[in-house]
């Protein structure tokens, strides 16, 4: 949570040095009240959000990349596929949604997406960097500790209280 705090300190800073203009030329444009209304629901004060670069996209790209990056190291890509496919389809709906509601451009949403990505990234290097396991969200689990279905197999049954004669 320390290293997502990070990236989400940084996104609003870089985010609060782009201009607002009414032109796409360089900055965000400026919202129409029906993207005010749809665009800024939750936010910690009266002036509209708190960044211009967009915190869910900063979220989405910062925990795909530190899940990731311990998924790889550990070896488990197989026992992870839903992560692999549910993250990008939050990411593309969630650009999607920003883009269609006027609340965000597609190079804003970007930006938002590659420094969570970059400080997820990081975080998790810095993590496994310190040798303890129980920091990572893995607790470095290996492919032996995952369970398995298992395999059929023929038991032979016998009434209780017949037992084998040794002969």
């Amino acid at each position: 949570m320390v290293g997502l705090l990070i990236a989400a300190v940084i996104t609003i800073l870089l985010g609060n040095l782009i201009p607002n203009t009414s032109d796409n030329a360089g900055g965000i444009p400026v919202q129409s009240e029906y993207a005010k209304t749809k665009c800024n629901q939750l936010t910690l004060g009266a002036d509209g959000p708190i960044s211009k670069l967009p915190l869910s996209q900063t979220v989405f790209g910062y925990t795909i990349a530190y899940l990731s990056y311990f998924i790889s190291i550990n070896n488990l890509q197989a026992q992870n596929i839903p992560t692999f496919i549910l993250f990008p389809i939050l990411i593309v709906a969630d650009m999607f949604w920003s883009t269609t509601n006027g609340c965000s451009t597609s190079i804003m949403l970007i930006c938002g997406l590659i420094i969570g990505l970059i400080f997820g990234t990081l975080w998790a290097m810095i993590i496994e960097s310190t040798n303890v396991a129980d920091l990572s969200y893995f607790s470095g689990i290996s492919n032996k500790d995952v369970c398995s279905r298992p395999t059929k197999s023929l038991y032979k049954c016998r009434p209780v209280g017949t037992a084998k004669t040794a002969k």
